[in-house]
């Protein structure tokens, strides 16, 4: 057995730092949750409204290919071609960008 020495005045002390501790470590992980929620969530919504961009482009896109003379013969092959070229400069950047956000910290 455990010899226990503390007068009840030190006990409820320590049982309130114990507490105290307890409860800034919960307010703590809640804080990061509540930060990641936010993150994710604004993550999904930039996501949509980067898909309504595209939808809107696509018209664009395909209605130019068609009228250049030597790439109306492949049409859709020719937009996905230029869509997806379009894609990879726009994912280079944004990746570009969002490391050069990382060394800053």
């Amino acid at each position: 057995m455990v010899e226990d020495n503390l007068s009840k005045v030190e006990r409820r002390e320590v049982v309130k730092e114990i507490n105290k501790k307890l409860h800034e470590k919960v307010v703590s992980k809640a804080s990061v949750l509540g930060q990641e929620f936010k993150k994710q969530t604004t993550t999904a919504i930039i996501a949509a409204f980067g898909l309504i961009i595209a939808f809107s482009w696509k018209d664009v896109i395909t209605d130019f290919v068609s009228k250049i003379n030597f790439l109306s013969a492949y049409g859709l092959l020719a937009t996905a071609i230029v869509v997806t070229l379009i894609s990879i400069i726009g994912i280079l950047l944004v990746s570009k960008w969002a490391k050069s956000g990382e060394e800053k910290k």
